[in-house]
């Protein structure tokens, strides 16, 4: 019996024994990231000490997958990307966070990034890089005075002091004797917190203005205007923006500014700028908002400006009553998508109606065609972006062309012929596919700038972090007036670029059955060109 005891003593010491070892050769889940802290830089738009945030992460086990989680001060981690390694790469990668992860994200309150790295054992570990936020403000002008009168015949001082928390650049003088302002000087500033303002102004016949522009390391600015008194100065215009961007055809900006000048104004017109001339726009009417001694104070808004794709630029003429004359431009840019307004479009029609809008094609020409547009002339079949159809439930949606079914095809007619191409398919028609935009970050980002009229391009940049469109024939059920819906467009046989639609709906009428087909939606549309 003393032997057995023994022997189990001697068995039992050596599996503890075998399994210490066992334990002590096992890799453990780790792994070391090697990166630098970085800030996000509000002026600049970006990151330093580098454009990316980027560098290696190693492991003891190979990692499957790497999940980067946005850690900022009162939310929720916010997943921005998955990276899968490559074969290679599973124990040594190194990763960079793309551009477009970055996409309609608000960074204020960013404190850092999470990496979870997941390994092929199932365990994973996390390691942390630090970002932080920064936001300069701009520089500060201070002792400049708000009005002057310059002397004619020989310089003026023009004294005051420029501040910047992050560093001065430059420091700028502008007069507007032409017209727009234009420099006439400037000074480096080297990265100075402060600088004193010391300039000798030499008057420039017909100026009303000195403008002082303080310029930081950074970009960022600011401007100080000094006006000038008890002298004569050419009518000095200001518009209220510095570029006019356009989507033809109908989003087209009016155009608003303000006016001052020295005796009141006589004359104001305005003038299209293209490379090969100006033409007169029409008369604009100033509305006179002040008034004191020789300084007359003006707002001006036009509408119905003649934009176009040769137009560069908006010119404002304006004479006063002492004949008196100055112009300025602001420069106009053409967008890089079509946009209708408040366009209806009605469904399939009737026996005895035909509908006229049934068909979307984008082209500036013709953008709406309808039943005897496509039952007439085939060539109009590969033009048609999508369709609008009321079925007997009374639901009423937009429609891929490549998948209309062969029964709905039929309810398309013109006089009592049905719209007959052949099978649809991708290979015949063009293919579009719908989303209705919803909450998400991402899209509620794409929501705003359009409302907003803020998009400036309609690239698939712009819809970065939104699924895309994959809806056949989405209907009311799922959109409502006020709803932004993203469609995606590929040219029949799938040959061409893509082109992106947004559609925001913007009235619904159905009509009852067995009229359902004159029911109309009515949207603003953008296409991408």
């Amino acid at each position: 019996m003393e032997k057995i005891y023994k022997s189990s003593i001697i068995i039992v010491a050596a599996i503890i024994t075998l399994l210490a070892c066992h334990k002590k050769d096992i890799v453990q889940p780790d792994g070391t990231v090697t990166s630098p802290d970085f800030v996000y830089n509000v002026a600049l738009k970006g990151f330093q000490p580098q454009a990316s945030v980027s560098g290696s992460v190693s492991a003891t086990i190979s990692m499957g997958v790497i999940y980067y989680y946005l850690q900022r001060d009162g939310k929720q981690d916010t997943l921005i990307q998955v990276d899968f390694p490559a074969a290679e790469s599973r124990r040594a990668y190194q990763f960079e966070v793309k551009a477009a992860s970055w996409a309609g994200i608000n960074l204020a309150g960013v404190k850092g990034l999470k990496l979870l790295c997941v390994q092929d054992n199932n365990s994973s570990f996390e390691k942390i890089i630090k970002i932080s936020y920064f936001d300069p403000n701009a520089p500060v002008i201070t002792g400049l005075p708000t009005s002057l009168t310059p002397s004619l015949t020989a310089s003026t001082a023009i004294t005051g002091k420029a501040t910047s928390e992050t560093g001065l650049a430059k420091i700028y003088y502008a007069d507007n004797r032409n017209g727009n302002f234009a420099n006439l000087d400037s000074v480096l500033a080297n990265g100075s917190k402060e600088l004193a303002l010391n300039y000798n102004y030499t008057y420039g016949d017909g100026a009303g203005q000195l403008k002082v522009i303080a310029v930081d390391i950074y970009g960022l600015k600011t401007e100080s205007i000094i006006q000038f008194v008890n002298i004569p100065f050419k009518p000095v215009i200001t518009f209220s923006v510095t570029e006019l961007p356009t989507a033809l055809p109908d989003g087209k900006p009016d155009i608003s500014g303000t006016l001052k000048s020295y005796t009141p104004l006589s004359t104001v017109s305005m003038y299209a700028v293209t490379n090969t001339g100006e033409t007169l726009q029409g008369t604009v009417t100033p509305v006179l908002t002040s008034s004191s001694g020789n300084e007359y104070n003006y707002s001006f808004t036009y509408s119905g400006f003649g934009y176009a794709t040769n137009v560069t630029a908006a010119k404002l003429v304006a004479k006063d009553a002492g004949n008196s004359q100055n112009n300025a431009s602001v420069p106009v840019k053409i967008l890089s998508y079509y946009y209708w307004k408040n366009m209806t479009m009605m469904s399939q029609g009737t026996a005895a109606v035909n509908s006229a809008t049934c068909f979307f094609t984008g082209e500036t020409a013709a953008p709406l065609i309808g039943g005897c547009d496509v039952v007439n002339d085939a060539s109009t079949h590969a033009k048609i972006d999508f369709a609008i159809f009321t079925n007997s439930s009374l639901a009423i949606s937009f429609n891929n062309p490549a998948n209309i079914s062969a029964s709905t095809l039929a309810t398309f007619k013109c006089n009592g012929t049905s719209w007959a191409p052949a099978t649809p398919t991708s290979s015949t028609l063009k293919k579009t596919v719908f989303r209705v935009l919803g909450t998400g970050s991402a899209e509620t980002a794409v929501a705003n700038k359009f409302n907003s009229n803020t998009i400036t391009d309609m690239s698939d940049a712009t819809f970065t972090g939104v699924s895309a469109p994959t809806a056949n024939a989405p209907n009311n059920t799922t959109f409502g007036v006020g709803s932004i819906i993203w469609a995606k467009m590929t040219p029949a046989g799938g040959s061409g670029a893509t082109k992106n639609i947004l559609i925001k709906v913007n009235a619904i009428n159905i009509v009852a059955s067995p009229n359902q087909g004159t029911s109309t939606l009515t949207f603003d549309i953008m296409k991408e060109q």
